[in-house]
């Protein structure tokens, strides 16, 4: 699933400690949702000092980030989910959260929480491409590429040049052997970013299930050589583990 919507768009680094005076809150939001994915016990301390501040809503978004980081799913999902509807906040922001508490509900393996909390974000922001894709993935991982399909055309209506989008629709096409189809999502995949590793990969994946392991190694040795450190590169490697292994 994507990374769920931030709050605020400032992606400032700040100290761990914290200075009642000549606080911004936007400088740290920023740096308690970081320092949230990369040493989350600091971060839940962080936030429950600022909510002490009045950090308000981006200081408990902060804080139950910290909980979903430590292991603490359904806790984290019970306080997002909360949080979107006790306050006053505008309708892109209770989306974001609804959307952080999906995710927690996802890893707390309860699907049907997952698709009951986008349920109620679609209901705030039924044109959400974000919402719509993640309940997309949501479809996929159930096994039901259709339902996917339906809600990434509906986040590509939103969006039409939005590349995840288009990536996740040609996987869903590529489970369903609609092969024509997959392609063409990813030839406009790759006429809006040429060498997004993303893109590469899934058209490694299509070339492969299309019985074209050539095309598909080429593909994922491109991104090793263009994107070493993405994601992608991780996945790619695997692939290419596995193809040598078949090859054998």
């Amino acid at each position: 699933m994507r990374s769920v919507l931030i709050l605020c768009a400032a992606a400032l680094m700040g100290s761990p400690a914290l200075a009642a005076d000549a606080l911004d809150p936007a400088a740290e939001y920023a740096a308690c949702m970081t320092l949230a994915a990369e040493r989350p016990l600091d971060a839940f301390e962080r936030a429950g000092h600022w909510q002490g501040l009045g950090g308000g809503v981006p200081a408990e978004h902060c804080r139950a980030a910290a909980l979903l980081e430590l292991g603490e799913a359904e806790a984290a999902a019970t306080a997002l989910e909360d949080l979107a509807q006790s306050s006053r906040t505008s309708a892109e922001i209770k989306v974001g959260l609804l959307r952080h508490a999906a995710e927690a509900w996802r890893r707390a393996a309860q699907e049907d929480r997952a698709f009951g909390v986008l349920e109620a974000a679609l209901r705030i922001a039924p044109a959400s491409a974000d919402a719509l894709e993640d309940r997309a993935v949501l479809h996929a991982d159930a096994e039901r590429p259709w339902d996917a399909v339906d809600d990434l055309n509906a986040a590509l209506d939103a969006e039409p040049g939005r590349l995840s989008a288009l990536v996740l629709r040609a996987a869903a096409y590529r489970r369903l052997e609609a092969f024509d189809l997959a392609q063409a999502d990813l030839d406009r995949a790759l006429r809006v970013d040429p060498n997004a590793p993303e893109v590469l990969l899934e058209r490694g994946a299509l070339a492969q299930a299309s019985g074209r392991s050539d095309a598909a190694r080429e593909d994922w040795m491109r991104i090793l050589r263009t994107a070493p450190d993405s994601p992608a590169a991780q996945v790619a490697r695997g692939n290419l583990e596995r193809l040598d292994v078949k090859v054998r």
